[in-house]
C-alpha cells in the first residue's frame, strides 16, 4: 500500500480540474482526498489528488488521471510524488461555473466518438457524455441538427464559398471575404446573402469608407496535422491551440504561401461540437482551413459576448488574455490596500465593471452595444471619475497607466492582514496600448506618480507627416528619399491615420511604407493596423539577433519626455538610401533598438527612484517581437511583472482603479 499525490500546477483556476477532482473523490476504492493550494509569491494554483492503494491500482489510477486531465493553457507543470500522509479534504470543491452545465463542450471521451468519421457515432452532436456533460451546453438549434444537416452545411460551403452559422454568430468562408467590416457597422445594412455581399463589396467599401476598420483575418483549422505546412508555429503554440480553452493565437503564414497572403492571422482549432463535426467533414474533402468572420450584432445578449474566443499573447513565459471578455473574480489581494468599492473602465467596444468585497474582487464585462444587466447603469465613457483630486491625486493623463501598474503587482496572501495602508512604491510601468496613450509611469518611495515618457501620436495624414519631416533636420534625407523612391514617397503621402490608431502602431505603419514593405498599388487603401501587422510579420521572419541601430532619441517637453519620431523615421530612410534590401532586418532592428532604448531609460529611472517592480502591460505587448526583445534587453536586470490572473488591457485597468489614491466626491 502506498500514498501517492498527483499535482497539477496552474497559472489560474481551471474549472475542469476542480470538476475532475470532485469526480475522483467519488472513487472510494482508492481512499482519495483532494485539495487546492495557492503559491503566495506567484499566485499559482496547485490542484492535487491524494490516493492510498496498492501499487497496481495506483498505476491504473495514474493512467486514468493522465487521460482525464486534459491539457489546459493555464497548466504549468505536473508532479507525482510519494507522501507520508494526506493533507487534502474529502469534500468536493464548490464550483461556480460562468455558464450553465460543466466547463467543456467536449472531452477526450466523447470527441473521438462524434468527431471521428470512422466511429459509428460520428456526427451525433447530441452524444451524451457523463465526463464533461458537453451535450448539456448545446443550444436548442444545435440539438436539432443531424449528421445529414451538418453534411449539407459542408456541401453548401463548398458550393457557395461561404456558410453563415447564426447559431454560433459566425460565417465560414472558403476564400477571404471581400470586406471584413468592423462592429461599428450595423449588420442590417449589409446583405445577408453571401454571393450578393461579394458582388456589392466595392459599393459597400465606397459608401462606408469611414466605418470600415481592418480586422486581422481569423482562421479555423480543419486539419491540425497540416498546421505546420501553412503557419509558422512553435511547440508552445501548438499545445495552446490544442488545449481545452481553444484560444485564438496570432501567427504568421509560411513564407511565400500561395493563398495565405495577409501578414498575420488569428488561428484557432474547433471549439464546439458543431465545428468539430463540420471541420472533420471538410477535412475529408481536402479542406485544411477556413476563414471566419464574426456576425455578432451589437444588441445581442451577454451570452454571445461570453462565448467570444479567448485571444492570448505570450508574456514573460505566461499566456495572458489580451482582453478578458468573460465575467470572473479573484481573491482580494493583501499586499496593497484596496481604496474603493467599485470602479469601471470602458474602451471602444466593452465596459468593465469591478466591485470589491471583504474577500474578493468581482468583475463583469458587457458589450457597449449589448443589452445586459449592466446596460441600465450610467457608465462613463472612460475611467470612472467618481473621485475628486486631493494633494496626492494623480492626473488624468496617467490614470490608465497607473491602473495597469496597480493591477499587475497585486498578490494574495491569506495569512496576512495589514493593519496600516500599503501602497505600491519603487515601481514603474511600460504601458503600451492600442487604446490609450503609450507611457512610462513611475511611483517613487512615497508612492508619488510621475509621467516619465509618452509616445507621441503622429499627424493624421501622410502629407502632414512629410511636412513635419521637411521642417526637421531630416529634410535632406526626405528630399533624397523623394527623388530615389517616388513610389514609396507617394504611398506615404496617401496614408491616413485614424484618431484611435495606437501611437506605436502608427509609427510602425509609417516605417513599413518608408522601407518599401507594402505593394505600391495597394498601400493607399490599407489601414495602420494592417501596415503594422506587415511590419511585425517582417520582424518575426528575421533570423538572428544582429541588426542595425535605429535611433529613438528623447525630447524633453514641459511636462514629460517624448520621442523625436522624425529622427527615428530619418534613420530608416538613411538605411533605405544606403541600399539596405533586407526588410526583415530593418523591421527587427526597429523592435530591438526600441527595446534597447527602453532598457537605458529604465536604468536611468532605477538610479533616480530605485525600480523594484517593472510592469509591462497594454495590448501592444501582444506583438511577440516587441515582447521578446523587451524581455531580452530589460528582463535580465529588471524582472518583468505581470499579473497571471488578469489580462493585458481591459479588466486589469478596471481593477487597478480600485487602488488609485483618490478620494470620493
Amino acid at each position: 500500500m502506498h500514498n501517492i499525490r498527483f499535482d497539477f500546477v496552474c497559472q489560474r483556476h481551471v474549472p475542469l480540474y476542480e470538476h475532475l477532482c470532485n469526480q475522483y473523490l467519488e472513487r472510494s476504492e482508492f481512499n482519495i482526498s483532494i485539495g487546492a493550494e495557492s503559491e503566495l509569491q506567484t499566485s499559482k494554483i496547485r490542484y492535487f489528488i491524494e490516493a492510498f492503494a496498492p501499487q497496481a491500482q495506483l498505476e491504473s489510477l495514474a493512467d486514468d488521471i493522465a487521460s482525464d486531465f486534459l491539457l489546459s493553457v493555464w497548466l504549468l507543470d505536473t508532479h507525482i510524488q510519494r507522501i507520508e500522509q494526506h493533507s487534502g479534504q474529502r469534500k468536493p470543491f464548490n464550483i461556480k461555473p460562468l455558464h450553465s452545465g460543466l466547463p467543456l463542450n467536449f472531452c477526450q471521451d466523447c470527441q473521438p466518438k462524434f468527431g471521428d468519421n470512422q466511429h459509428p457515432s460520428f456526427g451525433n452532436i447530441n452524444l451524451q457524455c457523463h465526463h464533461c456533460m458537453g451535450h448539456e451546453k448545446l443550444s436548442r438549434d444545435e440539438k436539432s441538427l443531424t449528421q445529414t444537416d451538418i453534411a449539407a452545411m459542408a456541401n453548401r460551403l463548398l458550393s457557395h464559398k461561404s456558410l453563415p452559422l447564426p447559431i454560433l454568430g459566425i460565417t465560414l468562408w472558403l476564400t477571404p471575404p471581400a470586406a471584413i467590416l468592423s462592429s461599428t457597422i450595423q449588420p442590417s445594412t449589409i446583405s445577408q446573402n453571401a454571393d450578393e455581399q461579394l458582388t456589392n463589396s466595392s459599393q459597400t467599401n465606397a459608401s462606408m469608407t469611414k466605418t470600415i476598420k481592418y480586422q486581422r483575418p481569423r482562421i479555423l483549422v480543419c486539419n491540425p496535422n497540416s498546421l505546420n505546412s501553412h503557419f509558422i508555429v512553435n511547440d508552445s503554440q501548438v499545445l495552446a491551440l490544442s488545449s481545452i480553452e481553444k484560444p485564438l493565437l496570432r501567427v504568421r503564414p509560411s513564407s511565400e504561401h500561395p493563398s495565405l497572403l495577409a501578414p498575420l492571422y488569428d488561428i484557432q482549432f474547433a471549439e464546439n461540437r458543431l465545428l468539430v463535426i463540420l471541420t472533420e467533414v471538410l477535412r475529408q474533402k481536402g479542406i485544411n482551413w477556413l476563414h471566419v468572420t464574426s456576425d455578432i450584432e451589437p444588441h445581442t445578449n451577454q451570452e454571445a459576448l461570453l462565448n467570444e474566443p479567448l485571444r492570448l499573447a505570450s508574456i514573460n513565459q505566461h499566456w495572458l488574455p489580451i482582453t478578458t471578455l468573460s465575467d470572473g473574480s479573484i481573491s482580494l489581494p493583501t499586499n496593497v490596500t484596496c481604496l474603493h468599492d467599485e470602479h469601471h473602465y470602458q474602451d471602444d467596444q466593452h465596459t468593465f465593471k469591478v466591485q470589491s468585497t471583504k474577500t474578493d474582487i468581482n468583475w463583469q464585462v458587457s458589450d457597449n452595444g449589448a443589452k445586459s444587466s449592466t446596460s441600465a447603469l450610467t457608465l462613463p465613457p472612460v475611467l470612472a471619475s467618481s473621485c475628486a483630486e486631493d494633494s496626492n491625486t494623480i492626473t488624468n493623463d496617467i490614470t490608465t497607466s497607473l491602473c495597469a501598474l496597480n493591477a499587475a503587482v497585486l498578490r494574495c496572501d491569506p495569512n496576512k492582514n495589514h493593519h496600516k495602508a500599503q501602497f505600491v512604491k519603487h515601481a514603474a510601468v511600460l504601458y503600451f496600448s492600442q487604446q490609450n496613450a503609450c507611457q512610462i509611469v513611475t511611483l517613487d518611495s512615497q508612492s508619488n506618480p510621475e509621467l516619465f515618457f509618452q509616445l507621441p501620436t503622429l499627424p493624421t495624414s501622410g502629407y502632414e507627416i512629410c511636412h513635419s519631416l521637411s521642417e526637421s533636420p531630416q529634410k535632406s534625407l526626405l528630399d533624397k528619399f523623394k527623388q530615389l523612391f517616388p513610389a514609396e514617397y507617394n504611398q506615404l503621402l496617401d496614408l491616413h491615420i485614424q484618431a484611435d490608431d495606437g501611437a506605436l502602431s502608427q509609427l510602425m505603419a509609417v516605417a513599413t511604407l518608408i522601407i518599401g514593405a507594402y505593394p505600391v498599388e495597394t498601400a493607399q487603401r490599407v489601414t495602420v493596423t494592417e501596415l503594422a501587422d506587415k511590419f511585425i510579420a517582417l520582424a518575426m521572419s528575421h533570423h538572428g539577433n544582429n541588426a542595425p541601430r535605429i535611433d529613438f532619441p528623447l525630447t524633453k517637453g514641459a511636462a514629460h519626455r517624448s520621442l523625436n519620431w522624425c529622427k527615428t523615421l530619418g534613420t530608416l530612410m538613411s538605411f533605405k538610401l544606403a541600399g539596405e534590401t533586407n526588410l526583415a532586418k530593418l523591421a527587427f532592428a526597429f523592435h530591438d533598438s526600441f527595446a534597447d532604448y527602453l532598457s537605458h531609460w529604465v536604468e536611468h529611472l532605477d538610479q533616480n527612484i530605485g525600480v523594484k517592480q517593472l510592469v509591462i502591460a497594454g495590448s501592444e505587448f501582444a506583438n511577440p517581437v516587441l515582447t521578446e526583445r523587451v524581455q531580452l534587453r530589460i528582463g535580465k536586470n529588471f524582472p518583468l511583472v505581470v499579473n497571471p490572473l488578469l489580462d493585458l488591457d481591459g479588466v486589469n485597468i478596471a481593477i487597478g482603479g480600485l487602488y488609485l489614491k483618490q478620494r470620493r466626491r
